[in-house]
């Protein structure tokens, strides 16, 4: 089985890119059985928050995908508290070990 990483580190309020990715991992995982974890790091961590987008990320996690943010892009972007539910807010040592774990194929966008 297949681990895939995906960091997300744009706005899904300002491209299309977060939709795209999201869909990448929603097939990985419905098609190939693939284990996919999504890293928000920067702007990507605006997507996590409680918004339409948020609601997106809500049902992926409901269908197996791991959500992660790195915790000093929520710091400095004030949305400490103002995340949907279930999103690991890690720091970024923990993107860093996913990174370099050969069992992980990651793709950044």
């Amino acid at each position: 089985m297949t681990n895939l990483l995906l960091i997300l580190s744009k706005d899904p309020h300002t491209t299309e890119i977060p939709n795209l990715v999201l869909d990448i991992g929603l097939n990985a995982k419905a098609k190939k059985g693939s284990n996919v974890s999504l890293y928000l790091v920067e702007d990507g961590v605006t997507a996590a928050r409680k918004s339409e987008f948020g609601n997106k990320l809500l049902d992926a996690k409901k269908k197996g995908i791991k959500i992660l943010a790195d915790d000093k892009a929520v710091q400095s972007r004030g949305l400490d508290g103002r995340l949907i539910d279930g999103v690991e807010v890690k720091e970024i040592g923990t993107l860093l070990d996913h990174i370099v774990d050969d069992r992980n194929r990651v793709a950044w966008f």
